[in-house]
């Protein structure tokens, strides 16, 4: 008997064990200095191969001395590794560490900083195999003043390279790096006003000149982005310097259509400039001042110029620096029908979060795209809440990423890893892909409608996808929604922003 329960007691804590996912994990990580090897324009990169994806990280794309526009990267001899991310734009300190909700919830990697940004990732099944994968182009968020590649855990892209495409993600300059205005001060800063700009266009070309070698397709990208990510797609389909470099576009929560006045941003930045005490003379020196000052000094102005602003006075004015309408780079609103003239024909999709209020938005910058004549157009509400936290984070901004990128174990702290997460996140990255290799969405038995303005098909991600039209009932539940709390979270750091009871 005595060995029978001990037999039994060992039974079961072998499947204890087996159960708690105790067994060895099947991964397979290679870093040697032969079968990741990739000859680029300016020279030969090496990265790894985890569990089959090679892997690069940190490529420089461009240069660029600090206001000015980014030229191609020096070249070099013999081979440079690419194991790990490159350098963030500097940015204002995040407040939102202040927030333990906040910071769980999304985990951020504030990484290293500095102004040698200019750099990408890529993530490929294949290398110098001569098939030709779709691209994909990942702009992230943070609208246009923070942010990074590598900023949250989910923007990791093998889980979409597994699907046969190859996935490109980039860093560029940000907020008053990539957005001050000096053009009254010389002409090597002529473009300044939208240097961030000029360094994702940058990005294209590069990825048009060399992805090829890393198994990719130069004639079949797709730009995507969240947020101020999606921003920066609707800014490229009006760029002429971006045409030709990328084939469609996904706008998640980023239907940003109408861009600041060239005479705004001068009156910005000449105000920064007056606030650092340069001049026309002594301007230069404002390319080695540290960044701290150039923060300081533009809070400093734009707390001059609107005193009542809560964002300014506790976050900083980085988020006040951001592109705009200067006749040459961008020469004309998003909403602007010479756009035409740059993107007309080119299949978007366009989407939000369930609580986001952005319907109108969303609307207003269909139907542009739809009057420049394009007629392959895809809208979406994402609508499968997170469980955690009492469900307070709901279906929040940034919610759908994990679910895009197939990377649910990345994003748990924000949407939980409950199985129907992992289905939904396997069947909405399918849709992603598919619309990358031809500008179809289609998949299996899911059939996109595509976007009218008179019934205005949107498809509802949820564990149940379906398809509403104009005046649905959905669109009132939307509305009557009403998100749940989590009692023991107390101000979370925007009420806290608000009412001025912050550090």
């Amino acid at each position: 008997m005595y060995y029978k329960k001990l037999f039994a007691l060992a039974s079961a804590g072998f499947l204890l064990a087996s159960c708690c996912g105790e067994k060895t994990p099947q991964h397979t990580l290679i870093v040697n200095s032969t079968d990741a090897l990739v000859q680029t324009r300016q020279g030969t990169v090496s990265g790894y191969i985890e569990d089959g994806i090679y892997t690069f990280k940190g490529i420089e794309y461009a240069k660029a001395k600090r206001f000015e526009a980014p030229q191609d990267p020096d070249s070099w001899d013999g081979v440079k590794t690419a194991l790990y991310w490159g350098d963030q734009c500097y940015q204002a300190p995040r407040v939102t560490w202040q927030d333990d909700c906040e910071a769980f919830l999304y985990q951020w990697d504030d990484g290293t900083q500095s102004d040698d940004c200019q750099v990408l990732n890529i993530w490929t099944k294949g290398i110098n195999d001569g098939k030709k994968r779709p691209v994909m182009v990942w702009l992230h968020g943070g609208g246009y003043a923070m942010g990074a590649s590598s900023e949250l855990p989910f923007y990791d892209g093998a889980n979409l390279a597994k699907k046969d495409v190859v996935l490109v993600s980039i860093n560029h300059r940000l907020n008053i790096l990539g957005f001050l205005d000096l053009s009254d001060y010389g002409e090597k800063y002529k473009y300044s006003a939208n240097a961030g700009v000029l360094d994702m266009i940058k990005a294209l070309e590069w990825v048009n000149k060399n992805i090829e070698n890393f198994g990719g397709d130069p004639d079949n990208v797709t730009i995507f982005g969240q947020s101020g990510g999606g921003g920066k797609v609707n800014i490229l389909l009006t760029t002429p310097g971006a045409k030709g470099l990328f084939h469609r576009g996904i706008i998640e929560s980023g239907s940003m259509i109408q861009l600041g006045s060239k005479e705004d941003a001068k009156k910005l930045g000449n105000a920064v400039v007056e606030k650092l005490g340069l001049n026309e003379k002594t301007i230069d020196e404002i390319q080695t001042m540290p960044y701290s000052q150039l923060l300081d000094a533009a809070t400093e102005a734009l707390v001059g110029m609107d005193p009542n602003n809560v964002m300014y006075k506790f976050m900083g004015a980085a988020m006040a620096f951001s592109p705009c309408v200067d006749g040459e780079v961008i020469p004309f609103q998003p909403s602007d029908p010479r756009v035409a003239e740059v993107s007309k024909g080119l299949p978007t999709i366009i989407g939000y979060n369930s609580v986001e209020t952005m319907a109108d938005a969303v609307f207003k910058n269909a139907d542009v795209r739809y009057n420049l004549g394009d007629t392959k157009q895809y809208i979406y509400i994402f609508a499968k809440p997170s469980p955690l936290m009492d469900g307070s984070f709901d279906t929040n901004h940034c919610a759908e990423m994990p679910y895009v990128f197939n990377n649910i174990d990345k994003g748990k702290y924000m949407v939980g890893c409950e199985p129907s997460a992992y289905k939904l996140a396997d069947f909405m990255s399918d849709v992603w892909v598919s619309f990358a290799k031809d500008g179809c969405p289609d998949v299996k038995k899911f059939k996109w409608e595509v976007y009218n303005p008179e019934t205005k098909p949107v498809v509802v991600f949820n564990d149940k996808t379906f398809t509403i039209h104009d005046g649905d009932p959905y669109y009132e539940e939307m509305a009557n929604h009403v998100r749940p709390s989590f009692p023991i979270r107390g101000l979370s750091i925007w009420e806290k922003l608000a009412s001025g009871a912050t550090k």
